[in-house]
């Protein structure tokens, strides 16, 4: 009986983890400025000459580089040597003849229309009035679809695949940042799968002894590491708070009904109502597949979009994708167990063999059977007699 419940479970959750997927987007949400956990990592090394006022970093591990300039206008210059953006008191402005305001688009870049002329003289429009501005510099990132024949032929090794310089300038004075970009390769992920099961096993345990309690506590960790993630990530663009959260609900907004759910089943659970499990299947499901699934790769990855340390990233990971588990497959048995009539599905003969036999009729006052046969007068006329 165990067997057969724990095999519907599972199909139940493959169903659910199914039909989300369809609801999925295509890329993960936890990527920032299109990438994900990844084993390259871009370092800037040095900004020369020290401007004050100007400010240069690599963020968004190096999918793009943040400029901010509060002295004179600085002039940043494209691929091919010519003018690309200007950062400064009138705000920023970017040459729209310039081929890398197109190729800068995104992290894999956009095609260059025809009318764009790296020589032409520049044609400036207003993009911001403040003084910051964050561009895709594909000279700062590997831009390839596959791995370079280095690390291909030695994936475990460390590999400094290319040195890179983006030029600027104030006035007369030329401004240089330069670094490198280098493959670092990230630990195995079998070492975590002990955590894994150990989790996923905790939920369904929790289930089997039909805890609704137990089931609450361990769905609103879920949620709450979850939802925490989440959180994490979106502090790791580059801007201020407002395009941070933003980006927390542009990005996340498919796992918000999962969130909502899971505290609510928390709450339902707490009183012991059937209708707790049943968020909480989905509170799981939506865990283990947003964030344990798309997520995974964290495991092995040397570098992670999460603004906080990579250790702290794999555990929420494991926690949503193990814990999530138990508490779906966790939630599904306790439905089963706690439907009507599940006693009496399993009773045995034994238990038959205690009910009366109808045909004798009901046991009299003192607890014995009435010897009337089915011809016998009732005991009492019904009102107004015959």
């Amino acid at each position: 009986m165990m067997i057969r419940s724990l095999t519907a479970s599972a199909v139940i959750a493959l169903a659910c983890l199914i039909g989300m997927v369809g609801m999925a987007p295509p890329a993960s949400a936890h990527s920032v400025s299109g990438v994900g956990a990844t084993n390259w990592k871009t370092v800037l090394t040095k900004v020369a000459p020290v401007v004050p006022g100007v400010t240069i970093k690599v963020v968004e591990d190096g999918s793009r580089l943040e400029l901010i300039n509060h002295g004179p206008e600085i002039l940043v210059y494209g691929y091919e040597g010519e003018p690309y953006l200007r950062v400064g008191p009138l705000g920023v402005f970017i040459n729209t003849l310039s081929p890398a305001a197109y190729l800068n688009c995104s992290r894999k870049g956009c095609p260059v229309p025809s009318f764009a002329n790296a020589t032409a003289k520049p044609k400036w429009e207003k993009i911001s009035s403040g003084q910051m501005i964050l561009w895709h510099d594909h000279r700062t990132h590997w831009m390839g679809s596959a791995l370079p024949p280095d690390v291909v032929s030695a994936p475990g090794a460390r590999h400094v695949q290319a040195h890179w310089t983006v030029s600027m300038a104030q006035g007369s004075t030329v401004i240089s940042a330069s670094g490198y970009y280098v493959w670092q390769p990230g630990p195995s992920f079998i070492p975590w799968l002990p955590l894994l099961l150990g989790l996923c096993a905790l939920g369904l345990v929790l289930a089997l002894t039909r805890s609704f309690r137990w089931l609450a506590v361990a769905t609103g960790v879920v949620a709450a590491v979850d939802l925490g993630h989440a959180i994490v990530i979106s502090w790791f663009w580059a801007g201020n708070w407002v395009y941070k959260v933003s980006e927390l609900f542009e990005g996340s907004s498919y796992q918000i009904p999962g969130w909502v759910l899971g505290f609510l089943a928390v709450r339902l659970l707490w009183k012991h109502r059937a209708m707790g499990a049943k968020f909480a299947a989905v509170a799981g499901a939506s865990a283990v597949l947003f964030t344990g699934a798309f997520d995974f790769t964290v495991l092995d990855r040397s570098q992670a979009p999460f603004d906080g340390s990579i250790l702290v990233d794999r555990i929420c990971v494991s926690i949503c994708l193990g814990l999530g588990l138990g508490v779906l497959l966790g939630a599904v048995w306790l439905l089963r167990a706690d439907r009507p009539g599940a006693e009496e599905a399993v009773a045995g003969d034994d238990d038959v063999a205690a009910l009366p036999d109808p045909s004798t009729g009901p046991p009299d006052a003192g607890g014995s059977q009435s010897n009337a046969g089915p011809d016998a007068a009732p005991i009492a006329e019904p009102a107004g007699g015959r």
